[in-house]
């Protein structure tokens, strides 16, 4: 059952990109603040296994002179459902990504955003309902190359922290690529800097 002071909204979308590829591009936490005009900084406190706990800024889409601190914790729930937790504006909300693999390296991706709309906050349902589906559009046309980009290298025999085969008669799909978690970064990545991150001397 609904609750009334909850308030949902969905998108599907298909990609030509696996299943796993689609996954890595919401736990790769390196694009963020690079790809998404949206985010000021990403800071990840802490990740391990399938979960993580992570603070970013980001800049309100219409206001964009105004930054937001956004908690989020983000859970891979099982193989093709990761959930993530965050607070914004003082509103709490569930973001439900489910992927399903329709044929080799396509996959349909379902969206579900809620947000518990409780006291005051409820005066925030009409702009919400403006500005989500604004946001979700925008976020998937900057990370669809990405993910496109990575599926076609990936076709190439390209491995993270390696590169592509030296000859190019090596470089041939091999379709073996697994989302393993958490994803690695490279060394004094700058999302590691925050003093109250794990990699933060005590």
């Amino acid at each position: 059952m609904k609750h009334k002071d909850v308030l949902e909204v969905e998108f599907k979308k298909k990609i030509a990109c696996s299943k796993d590829v689609a996954l890595w591009n919401y736990w790769d936490y390196e694009h963020l603040d690079n790809v998404h005009s949206g985010y000021k900084k990403s800071d990840v406190l802490y990740d391990k296994n399938n979960f993580s706990f992570r603070v970013d800024t980001v800049r309100l889409p219409v206001f964009r002179f105004i930054n937001l601190l956004t908690p989020i914790f983000m859970v891979q729930h099982d193989k093709n459902t990761l959930y993530a937790y965050a607070i914004q504006l003082g509103t709490v909300s569930k973001t439900t990504i489910s992927v399903k693999e329709i044929r080799l390296n396509f996959c349909e991706i379902t969206m579900n955003y809620k947000f518990y709309l409780d006291g005051w906050r409820k005066i925030l349902r009409p702009i919400l309902k403006i500005l989500i589906p604004k946001w979700n559009q925008k976020v998937w046309d900057e990370d669809y190359n990405v993910k496109i980009r990575r599926q076609k290298m990936l076709d190439l025999g390209f491995k993270d922290f390696v590169g592509l085969p030296q000859q190019k008669k090596d470089r041939r799909s091999k379709n073996d690529y697994l989302l393993k978690l958490p994803i690695a970064r490279p060394r004094k990545s700058p999302r590691d800097l925050h003093p109250l991150g794990k990699n933060s001397s005590d």
